[in-house]
C-alpha cells in the first residue's frame, strides 16, 4: 500500500467524448460499422438493439474507432435506478464508433484499462457520479467530471493481480450469460418451429383451417388468455414499506430490473400485497407493454406488471412461449395498435393458441428443459457477481493483498463475505 498513490481518472486514463456523426448519413446496412450511443450502453453490458450504423469505408481510421476492451460511459442520464451505464467491450462488438454524450476511457503507461474498467464499476464511483447528477433537470456528466474522480492507483504489478481476479470472474459471467443468450434463441426457434411454421412432431398429415390468428392445424383452437391461464394484476403498497436492505419479499413495479430471463431483486417490500410466484410469467402493462420475465420466487408485484399461471399443470412454459410470441413486438398488440398501458380486461382478452395436450405437454417438457439450464446459469451468475461485488472495493482500495492468493481462494473470501446476507436459491 506504501507504493500506491492518490491521482484522478483525468491525470491516468486516456479519455474522449464521441463525436457527433450527422444522422442524414447513417447507413440501414447492419454489415456497415456500428454507432455507439448511450442509448446501447447498460449496466454493465452493451445492448445493440436499437442500431445505428455507419458506412464502412468512412470509418477506418477514426480516432473515434473503438476497441477491445474500451470502457464507454453514458454521459447522459448517466446513473439510473437500475445502476451505471457503463460497459466494456468485447471483439464481438466491434467494428464500432464511439458518438457523442459517451465517453471512452482506455489505460496508459500508467494504468490498466482492465483497471479503469473494475475502478469506475465500483460503488465508490457510482456515489461520485450519483453526486454529480442528483437533482438536475437533464441529469448529465462532463469529460472534465469524470476526469477530476479521484482514488489511489496501485503500481501495475497489483494491478495486474487485482484485474486478472476480478477478469477470471467477469469473464464466468460473461460466458454463462452468452450460453444463456444461446438457450433463448434455441427455446424462441423450437416454439416458432412448432407452433408458427407448424412443423411439429406429427404434423405432416395435419390439414390447416382458418382461425383469428390465421391458419392453424385442425384441433386446435385460439382462445383468450383468461380460458388459458390465471392473471393476477399488480397493486402497488405505500412506499415506505419498501426497502433495500432484503427484509420481506422482492418487489417489482415494472420491467427496470428485467432480466433476459428472470429478474434482479433490489427492492423488498415488507408488507404483504398482489403477488406472483415461483414460475408466474410477469408481463409490463405499462409502457414497454408486453417485456415478458419469469418470477423465480415468490414476490409482490406493483402495478406496472400482471401475473399470468396456465390452468393447465406442466404447460407453464409453453405459455411462456406463446406470451412471448403475442408480445413479440414492445407496446402493440394485434393489427399494429400502440398500447401505452392495458388493463386486466384487455389483458385477458389477448389471444393465445391452445394445442392438443399430448403435443402441449412434450413442448412444455422441451422448453422448460432449456428454461430451467437459463435459470441455473442465472443463479450462478448471481453468485459470481455478488462475489466480485463484494470484492472490488476491497481489491481496488488495497484492503485484500492478492499478492499471494489465487482466485479459488479469492472466490472463498467472497463466499464468506456474502454469507450473512447472500440470497436463497
Amino acid at each position: 500500500m506504501s507504493q500506491w498513490r492518490e491521482t484522478t481518472l483525468g491525470e491516468v486514463a486516456d479519455l474522449l467524448v464521441g463525436f457527433a456523426f450527422k444522422s442524414a448519413a447513417f447507413s440501414e446496412d447492419p454489415t456497415d460499422v456500428r454507432l455507439l450511443r448511450g442509448v446501447n450502453i447498460g449496466q454493465g453490458f452493451l445492448d445493440w438493439g436499437r442500431g445505428a450504423f455507419w458506412p464502412d469505408h468512412q470509418a477506418h481510421g477514426s480516432r473515434y474507432e473503438l476497441e477491445p476492451g474500451d470502457i464507454v460511459l453514458a454521459m447522459d442520464r448517466p446513473w439510473i435506478e437500475a445502476g451505471l451505464k457503463r460497459a466494456r467491450l468485447r471483439s464481438g462488438d466491434l467494428p464500432a464508433l464511439l458518438v457523442q454524450r459517451v465517453t471512452r476511457l482506455r489505460g496508459t503507461s500508467a494504468v490498466r484499462t482492465s483497471f479503469v474498467h473494475h475502478l469506475i464499476g465500483s460503488e465508490t464511483f457510482s456515489r461520485y457520479i450519483q453526486g454529480m447528477v442528483t437533482g438536475t433537470t437533464v441529469p448529465h456528466i462532463s469529460q472534465s467530471q469524470i476526469g477530476a474522480f479521484t482514488f489511489r492507483l496501485p503500481p501495475l504489478t497489483d494491478q495486474d493481480v487485482i484485474c486478472e481476479v476480478l477478469d477470471a470472474l467477469d469473464d464466468l459471467i460473461e460466458n454463462n450469460r452468452r450460453r444463456v443468450e444461446v438457450l433463448e434463441e434455441m427455446a424462441r426457434a423450437v416454439y416458432r418451429e412448432w407452433f408458427v411454421h407448424f412443423r411439429y412432431p406429427g404434423h405432416d398429415d395435419a390439414a390447416l383451417v382458418d382461425s383469428p390468428l390465421g391458419p392453424i392445424p385442425e384441433g386446435w383452437e385460439v382462445v383468450p388468455l383468461i380460458g388459458a391461464a390465471r392473471v393476477t394484476m399488480g397493486q402497488s403498497p405505500r412506499s415506505e414499506h419498501y426497502n433495500t436492505e432484503g427484509v420481506g419479499k422482492p418487489f417489482h413495479q415494472g420491467v427496470t430490473d428485467f432480466g433476459t430471463h428472470l429478474p434482479t431483486h433490489r427492492k423488498y417490500c415488507t408488507v404483504d400485497g398482489r403477488s406472483a410466484t415461483d414460475g408466474d410469467v410477469l408481463v409490463s402493462v405499462r409502457a414497454p407493454v408486453g417485456r415478458l420475465n419469469l418470477a423465480d420466487t415468490t414476490l409482490v408485484i406493483g402495478r406496472g406488471l400482471a401475473a399470468v399461471r396456465s390452468r393447465d399443470d406442466g404447460q407453464q412454459s409453453l405459455l411462456f412461449g406463446h406470451l412471448k410470441e403475442v408480445f413479440a413486438e414492445e407496446d402493440s398488440m394485434g393489427g399494429g395498435t400502440i398500447f401505452k398501458a392495458i388493463g386486466k380486461k384487455e389483458l385477458e382478452q389477448v389471444q393465445v393458441l391452445r394445442v392438443p395436450s399430448e403435443l402441449a405437454e412434450r413442448a412444455d417438457q422441451v422448453l422448460s428443459a432449456k428454461s430451467d439450464l437459463i435459470r441455473a446459469l442465472t443463479f450462478t451468475n448471481r453468485r459470481l457477481a455478488s462475489i466480485r461485488d463484494l470484492l472490488l472495493p476491497k481489491l481496488v482500495t488495497g484492503q485484500i493483498d492478492v499478492s499471494s492468493m489465487d482466485l479459488e481462494a479469492l472466490v472463498a473470501i467472497g463466499d464468506d463475505l456474502r454469507k450473512p446476507s447472500a440470497e436463497s436459491m
